[in-house]
């Protein structure tokens, strides 16, 4: 009877538990990247493993994506738990509840329409979902022959991670006198939500979507003036809503891509203040971005999009670019062209890509070289470059701040 209990014991815990099926992946990666104009490595946070846990039983899902950052100078670490939620897969959709990573829009990487998630700025510069923050959330999904509804939900409001006080990385937000994270204002209504409806066309996708929603990045909101007759400036998230439209479409081999997002934003903070100053700040701006993608002889993959940012209206005090929702591009410029080939060679093992990114009206650009080499099953190395080039007649131009952070990276991956 004990051999029999003890054997039981093992299935529950060890063979297939509670009759559902548990799975896992994940990577080691060591990653450097080293400074061209120096020679000298620049130390920021990277993923130094990722690794997703999931269990399934029957429609139910639950899934996990758990990262260890780490930081060469000082050997620092730090766990991060990006994705944790159950789902749930009835007959006529989905359903997801917890800590997510979204994904709305169908240009690639750069999505006017696609804000559920804050971004990491330390990782800015990585494709689709490595460069988002998971916020908690429910998620509703109805699908039909003809059209898809998408509802989400989001609790609580969620910023977008800056670096501060990183003489390594250019898009740190520096702060002589004053830490603008002392003085942020609490968001008393952090509940956005938001709604997408798309139609399923005959070779083509259409779809309409809105959110209400607070900016990721803290602005400069209200002046307050203490007993002492001292200026204390306060930053706060500003109500933005956003109204979008993307679409996917294919032609004759050529896939077409498109989104168009309109931005309304106002400053409505309000709080405790001994005499506060408010500053009225109200913005309407549009977004944009339009892609074609398709192979040329030589079996080489172009990508190319053009990228916008439009200020429609602005009344009360300047709105910072810097702090507006939608793509992180249209911070360091408001059009710009990007270029991307790419090939395999080698059944796959060897994938050479390169893109460029030009500033069409600052007339400075950026390019960025890329080889990937699978040594085995799971074993392959990287290697790339990231240059930019400035204009150094236009002071406004982001890409001469970026210029010092031009590097060469290396990283060694192994998925298991």
């Amino acid at each position: 009877m004990r051999n029999l209990r003890l054997l039981l014991l093992a299935q529950l815990m060890f063979i297939n538990p509670i009759f559902g099926q548990i799975n896992h992946s994940g990577h080691f990666q060591l990653y450097k990247l080293i400074g061209i104009l120096d020679q000298e490595e620049i130390s920021l946070p990277f993923r130094l493993v990722e690794y997703q846990l999931g269990f399934s039983k029957g429609n139910v899902d639950i899934i996990t994506n758990t990262a260890l950052e780490y930081r060469w100078a000082g050997n620092e670490t730090k766990v991060d738990v990006r994705e944790a939620y159950l789902a749930w897969y009835p007959s006529w959709g989905e359903f997801k509840l917890g800590k997510q990573i979204h994904a709305w829009g169908e240009v690639d990487g750069n999505n006017p329409t696609d804000n559920l998630n804050p971004y990491d700025y330390y990782y800015i510069f990585q494709p689709g979902s490595q460069r988002k923050i998971g916020v908690l959330s429910a998620n509703l999904k109805y699908y039909s022959d003809r059209w898809n509804f998408e509802a989400v939900v989001i609790p609580q409001h969620t910023g977008n991670r800056i670096p501060f006080d990183e003489p390594d990385f250019p898009l740190s937000q520096f702060t002589e006198f004053l830490d603008p994270r002392d003085h942020v204002a609490k968001v008393e209504n952090p509940f956005e939500f938001g709604g997408k409806w798309q139609v399923n066309l005959k070779n083509s996708d259409l779809s309409l979507s809105g959110l209400i929603a607070r900016d990721r990045t803290f602005s400069l909101a209200v002046y307050d003036l203490d007993q002492d007759f001292s200026v204390i400036p306060y930053f706060g998230y500003r109500k933005t809503q956003v109204l979008g439209l993307d679409g996917v479409t294919f032609y004759h081999g050529i896939t077409f891509r498109g989104e168009i997002a309109y931005f309304k934003t106002r400053n409505d903070l309000s709080g405790d203040y001994t005499q506060p100053i408010l500053l009225e700040s109200e913005a309407e701006y549009s977004q944009y971005a339009f892609q074609a993608e398709f192979t040329v002889p030589f079996e080489i993959i172009v990508s190319s999009q053009f990228l916008g940012s439009q200020t429609l209206k602005m009344d009360g005090a300047k709105v910072n670019k810097t702090t507006m929702m939608g793509m992180p591009f249209a911070i360091i410029a408001d059009r710009g062209l990007l270029i991307l080939l790419s090939r395999t060679f080698m059944d796959n093992a060897l994938e050479l890509s390169s893109y460029t990114f030009y500033n069409l009206e600052m007339n400075s650009f950026m390019l960025d070289g890329k080889m990937d080499y699978s040594l085995g099953k799971n074993l392959a190395v990287n290697f790339g470059f990231t240059q930019f080039f400035g204009n150094e007649n236009e002071l406004e131009d982001r890409f001469n701040d970026l210029e010092s952070f031009s590097h060469v990276q290396i990283s060694l991956k192994y998925n298991f």
